[in-house]
């Protein structure tokens, strides 16, 4: 009965040995590292657009910055400018920000927002002259989205997804229900 407790015991400790010494186990502290509060990370992207008017989608780019407060909830702010791509000559423009609710599992950030802020309208062309990026209307704006932020390296995120409705209620008489998709990359500070 003492050798088959001594040969437990050895068995034991070789399969503690060989399941902490591997390389990947030093690899799972970087998770739980970046996900507390006081994280931010800054990035940028590109962003397509379903605009509300229209059959055509419009494209441009997006810049956003997070600040996570404490483990699952944080700050973001966005600015689109989709004024880039517009096949009718119509372009968007949103300045938001609100609340951020995230969950973090290994490399993977998933996260609902809710923001809010201003909306511009773009019109590039009028009357045969350039427009370029000045405001023919404005509203207010708000919105609801999610997505998914992956750690890829060190300091760097990919945001595999982002998606967004907007709603801009005092756009015109019927507002406008803009719905848009951005993929971008984002650099963490720690």
């Amino acid at each position: 009965m003492f050798k088959t407790i001594i040969r437990t015991m050895a068995a034991g400790a070789v399969l503690s040995a060989a399941i902490f010494s591997t390389p990947g186990a030093n690899g799972q502290a970087l998770p739980t590292a970046t996900g507390h509060g006081g994280g931010i990370q800054v990035g940028g992207g590109v962003t397509f657009a379903k605009p509300d008017f229209g059959d055509k989608w419009i494209g441009g780019v997006t810049g956003f910055a997070d600040y996570n407060i404490l483990t699952h909830v944080g700050l973001e702010a966005n600015i689109h400018f989709l004024t880039l791509r517009t096949p009718q000559d119509l372009g968007e423009q949103t300045y938001e920000a609100g609340p951020r609710f995230y969950w973090r599992k290994n490399r993977f950030t998933l996260y609902g927002k809710a923001q809010a802020g201003l909306g511009r309208f773009v019109v590039q062309e009028v009357n045969g002259t350039y427009n370029a990026g000045k405001a023919n209307a404005s509203s207010f704006m708000y919105s609801l989205g999610g997505g998914l932020d992956i750690n890829f390296r060190h300091h760097i995120t990919v945001r595999a997804f982002d998606f967004e409705y907007q709603e801009w209620p005092s756009f015109g008489r019927n507002g406008l229900t803009p719905a848009l998709g951005t993929v971008g990359v984002a650099y963490r500070f720690r």
